[in-house]
């Protein structure tokens, strides 16, 4: 956490002026002693303006460090100051104020740390390379830099005992779990990135994965999974990411590897600030996200003012076979496009198409188009208050069959110790197996509670409550019971909000 101490009314300029800075640590909130700090300073309406780099010591109180900087001519600049991988950032107007502008990290205003893909607040990169709103809470724990990359590291594991309470649904112990290692340093003028993800789904839980009532997707031993959330794979992600300025207003990025998500759908709902706290996998996966393991994606995107994204990608849009633990076999033979829109800080819109080659594994060569479109919203009200929202919108026309459509509302609030969940979904369901041919309106509202227990090092640990109602046709209730309700309870163990 930091903050400027020094009057900013009259920021002179052609001269050293010195800036009293004042970090502290944002849990214990004592000063922050013996860091090593380093300091940046560029003009983004000028981005190839040579000038000299800020001077960094010791200050005289405890918890404060002298910043020297020149200021040549008016105009708006950036300072940016490097503290153990997180990036301060600080907006300087000589002859006027100093603005924080945005407020990432839980409202500590001025601290910010960029994004891999642009000049933004890395609360705006979901899962690939999704967006959703800067004021998105993050959970992030920093590692130490190695190999001139600073590490972070992001997920979530999640264990418990649900009860379908329906012929058939299931009920048993149940794991799910996704973390992820982010890497990234400047090279070359640009951001260099690195992300890999991986699961214990595939040890823990085995083929058959976990309870999810009206669920569909994928297959174990041949036979389709119905009323579970297939397991994720050891290797879910494995892609090098780089980002270069373009000009004052444009930016582009590149983003691929042998494991990775594609430019279709929105943010994968494990990652999203909306949906991350809720146990369950969504009914709806299979028409928004279930892209987010590919092997085989490459992704190439424009950002204008860092509020419009146009990106494509090639990518394999068959799903992962039933062996979770290895990569491939690689290929591109899909393709995808998707637009993205972040008018403020608390929105973020997008739309995107997708081709699919042949998807399904008991479906050969039947291709798959799919079309979707989201609106997120975050707000905070406080550093312990806060709330992410995601409405969805998905289509799927399988060749031969007819379009079906998905619709997710999806909010959690945070407050305080406490996570409080709800999702609806209604979908088109046309892949329930043993059930008379043809497609069944299902709805499902999910909500539920996380109460956070006890936090040791950047780490939460909290214990959760959920329950899941239903509704769909009549001519279904021999097979689901007449009123099924969903019960489970669970820990939660991810890392603490940044």
């Amino acid at each position: 956490m930091a903050s400027i101490e020094t009057d900013l009314k009259s920021v002179p300029t052609g001269n050293p002026f010195t800036l009293d800075v004042f970090l502290m640590d944002a849990t214990s909130m004592a000063p922050s002693e013996g860091l090593s700090v380093t300091a940046d300073l560029t003009m983004p309406s000028m981005a190839g303006m040579m000038l000299d780099k800020p001077k960094v010591t010791k200050g005289e109180k405890p918890g404060h460090y002298n910043v020297e900087v020149t200021l040549p001519h008016m105009g708006e600049y950036r300072l940016e100051l490097h503290v153990k991988g997180v990036t301060l950032a600080f907006e300087l107007t000589p002859g006027g104020s100093m603005d924080h502008g945005m407020e990432p990290m839980g409202g500590m205003h001025g601290m910010e740390m960029k994004g891999s893909l642009g000049d933004w607040p890395m609360n705006r990169e979901g899962s690939g390379t999704s967006w959703q709103p800067d004021s998105s809470p993050m959970f992030m724990k920093m590692l130490p830099s190695a190999l001139g990359f600073d590490w972070s590291v992001m997920g979530t594991m999640q264990a418990g005992y649900s009860d379908d309470n329906s012929p058939r649904g299931s009920k048993g112990f149940f794991t799910d779990s996704m973390a992820m290692l982010m890497g990234s340093r400047k090279v070359g003028g640009g951001t260099l990135g690195f992300n890999f993800m991986t699961s214990l789904d595939p040890v823990i839980n085995g083929e058959k994965g976990v309870p999810d009532l009206f669920q569909t997707g994928e297959t174990a031993n041949g036979v389709p999974l119905v009323d579970r959330q297939h397991p994720h794979n050891l290797f879910s992600e494995l892609a090098l990411t780089y980002s270069h300025p373009i000009s004052r207003d444009w930016s582009g990025f590149v983003y691929g590897g042998p494991v990775g998500e594609p430019a279709l759908g929105n943010v994968m709902f494990m990652h999203r600030a909306s949906g991350l706290e809720i146990p369950l996998s969504p009914i709806t996966h299979h028409w928004f996200d279930s892209t987010h393991i590919s092997f085989g994606v490459v992704t190439a995107g424009l950002v204008y003012a860092n509020k419009w994204k146009l990106e494509g990608s090639v990518f394999n849009g068959q799903e992962p076979g039933e062996n979770r633990y290895t990569i491939g076999p690689v290929a591109l033979n899909s393709a995808s496009g998707r637009l993205s829109y972040n008018p403020s800080k608390d929105w973020s819109l997008s739309a995107s198409y997708g081709y699919l080659k042949s998807p399904e594994a008991l479906a050969p060569g039947e291709d798959q188009h799919r079309t979707t479109a989201s609106i997120a919203y975050s707000h905070e009200f406080s550093p312990t208050d806060s709330i992410s929202a995601t409405v969805l919108w998905g289509q799927r026309l399988q060749e031969g069959s007819s379009a079906t459509n998905a619709y997710l509302a999806e909010a959690t609030y945070f407050h305080a110790k406490d996570a409080l969940f709800a999702r609806f979904e209604n979908v088109d369901e046309d892949e329930l197996f043993q059930v008379p041919a043809g497609t069944y309106n299902v709805s499902k509202l999910v909500f539920g509670d996380v109460h956070n227990f006890y936090s040791h090092d950047q780490f939460d640990y909290g214990f959760g409550v959920y329950a899941g109602l239903y509704t769909f046709p009549g001519s279904l209730e021999p097979l689901y019971g007449k009123h099924p309700v969903s019960l489970g309870v669970f820990l939660r163990i991810r890392p603490s909000k940044m």
